[in-house]
């Protein structure tokens, strides 16, 4: 786990929250609203989400264009985080404890500490879809995103409950 995580706040722009990153030598930031974690901003999503708007950074708030930030407990192994990841498409996990933020665990992070096999085993393997997996809905910000599951316990999308955001 990676802790220390560079923060920004939802209203920024891209463009501070790409300073941020820059100055951190970070890939990825924790967007906070009103002091609770709320999503993420990562190299990966400014170029699938921000590039196609067209629009200069410091124009587009993060708001606009961060991912959800999915949760894992601090207590989860690293078996656990590499499924989690893997059954997912992501790139990273927000750890917490309770409902406090301490970090997040990367591909890198697996990577330390895992050897090569290990992490191609981890993230070969097909698990069943987990029920604990939360991750906040980027729209509403008070959702909790539910897993659409395709054939053969593949997620296809994520969707809001209260809002009906897809993801």
């Amino acid at each position: 786990m990676t802790k220390g995580v560079p923060q920004v706040d939802a209203t920024a722009s891209v463009l501070d929250a790409a300073r941020v990153m820059n100055q951190k030598k970070a890939s990825g930031v924790v967007v906070f609203q009103e002091g609770k974690p709320v999503g993420m901003l990562t190299e990966r999503s400014i170029l699938r989400r921000f590039v196609k708007l067209d629009k200069r950074p410091e124009e587009v708030k993060v708001r606009d264009v961060m991912t959800p930030l999915m949760k894992i407990s601090a207590e989860a192994s690293v078996k656990e985080a590499a499924n989690k990841i893997l059954d997912n498409g992501l790139t990273r996990l927000g750890v917490f404890e309770g409902e406090k933020l301490v970090g997040w665990v990367t591909l890198t992070d697996i990577a330390r500490d895992s050897s090569k096999q290990g992490i191609v085993d981890s993230l070969t393997r097909q698990n069943q879809a987990g029920s604990h997996d939360e991750m906040i809905c980027p729209a509403c910000r008070s959702g909790i995103m539910k897993k659409v599951v395709g054939s053969g316990g593949r997620v296809i999308r994520w969707e809001c409950p209260n809002c009906m955001h897809q993801e």
